[in-house]
């Protein structure tokens, strides 16, 4: 809530070091002028407010700072609730200082786009880092979600709306500066508010909607329409580059393996990529110095993710350059294992401490679970797979060599993935010969 202190208000002039001695909660009186963001709440009407002279005891600790330091006429921004009464309740979150009130600052959602859940392009006109918040303007409407409840999506074109929920997506959030153009999935959840949340992703865009990408070859950036089965994707992919654009943060690969598939994927057939040259966005940041360094015809791994349209968007965990892609790198589950649960043994052949995976040659299926799938768990003797998963037991990871046997808990998780997931597990290193074996 941004509120304006009320000039007349005698309650505003307390003594600074009087009232931090005197009392233990502030009380204050304030005139509204705009309410921005409403949590969940049973307010039926919370812009009531706006005008009024209202009200607020609760201030305590350090927030008496902010209180104490606020002259009559400076404006304030806080949370506050109703409790009961006629006055309102600041619960210890939010209070500071800030600018004068400009009608701009806070922008009112035009009514056909409150519900919107979806993806917009838009410009970034305002950052605060202190809230971890954007003001936006949006241009384009670049998708509409199931959950959408907006009755003119398109109303918000043009008009300038805030974006908040950036709290588990910091580094993003400081990667990007006012000015840039973004794209960007968001959802409004309060019907009453004028702020809309995060929502899935965010990455920087390449170009103005007025400014379409003109028509290229297919092998200079990608294809024009990704196979149906990699829609709604998100794993990792393997590829050599083709070209790249560093400025823009995209690169274009030509796609030798989708080695691991997510848990939340919902694409049909991740495995149609392989052998495409598809376009890859949303690179930036500290990511920027790995595709800087990586010359056309190498390799990369990525994680990417299908947001919609015709590319794959990077969200920001891992890109590496990797060695070039030779049969065997990324075996294939054969299809009777695929839904196994419980306990095999094998010899380790690869160890990638980076991702914390092993490659295992599996020598022996030891024992099934209740919970177990597979149709034929004894397909996997002989063949090799990808165990992931060692995040949880570092240590005893770090103390694994190639070439030891390991005897382990095994689950596959994600049907379309080659990966397995592993539990418990422990190894054992063959002795070394002695000199007279050795003879």
């Amino acid at each position: 809530m941004r509120c304006q202190m009320e000039p007349q208000s005698s309650a505003a002039c307390w003594s600074g070091e009087s009232l931090r001695k005197t009392l233990r909660k502030a009380r204050f009186v304030l005139n509204v002028d705009a309410v921005p963001r409403m949590f969940y709440n049973k307010s039926v009407n919370p812009k009531s407010l706006i005008g009024k002279n209202i009200a607020i005891d609760g201030v305590s600790g350090k927030f008496l700072d902010v209180l104490l330091l606020a002259r009559e006429g400076e404006t304030l921004e806080l949370a506050v609730r109703h409790e009961g009464g006629n006055g309102l309740t600041f619960p210890g979150e939010l209070f500071r200082k800030a600018a004068p009130f400009k009608p701009e600052d806070y922008p009112v959602l035009p009514d056909g786009f409150r519900g919107f859940s979806g993806a917009v392009s838009a410009k970034i006109v305002k950052k605060s880092s202190e809230k971890l918040e954007f003001i936006i303007e949006v241009d384009g409407i670049l998708d509409t979600w199931k959950k959408n409840k907006a009755e003119q999506p398109e109303s918000v074109k043009g008009k300038q709306l805030m974006l908040t929920g950036f709290w588990r997506k910091k580094e993003t959030f400081h990667g990007l500066k006012v000015g840039d153009r973004i794209e960007v999935g968001l959802q409004h959840n309060q019907p009453l508010s004028d702020h809309l949340t995060l929502a899935e992703f965010v990455r920087k865009a390449p170009r103005s909607l007025d400014s379409p990408r003109p028509a290229a070859s297919l092998g200079e950036t990608g294809l024009r329409e990704l196979p149906a089965g990699i829609r709604r994707f998100n794993g990792m992919v393997v590829g050599r580059l083709v070209s790249k654009d560093v400025e823009k943060g995209t690169f274009v690969i030509t796609v030798d393996a989708v080695p691991r598939v997510w848990r939340n994927s919902k694409a049909e057939n991740p495995k149609s990529i392989v052998g495409k040259t598809i376009e890859i966005d949303g690179v930036f940041g500290k990511w920027l110095d790995v595709l800087l360094l990586v010359k056309k015809g190498e390799t990369l791994e990525c994680e990417s993710r299908h947001d919609g349209g015709n590319k794959l968007t990077f969200p920001g965990e891992m890109i590496r350059k990797v060695a070039p892609v030779k049969p065997g790198d990324y075996p294939e589950l054969p299809e009777g294992f695929r839904g196994f649960h419980g306990f095999v043994t094998g010899k380790i052949v690869k160890k990638d401490s980076q991702m914390m995976e092993l490659m295992v040659q599996i020598e022996k299926v030891t024992d099934t679970s209740d919970k177990n799938r597979a149709k034929k768990p004894e397909s996997i003797v002989g063949q090799k797979a990808i165990v992931v998963g060692f995040w949880r037991q570092k240590e005893k990871y770090a103390g694994i060599k190639v070439g030891d046997t390991i005897e382990c808990a095994l689950q596959h998780i994600t049907p379309r993935s080659d990966h397995l997931n592993v539990g418990e597990f422990k190894t054992s290193r063959t002795p070394k010969a002695t000199e007279e074996e050795r003879e």
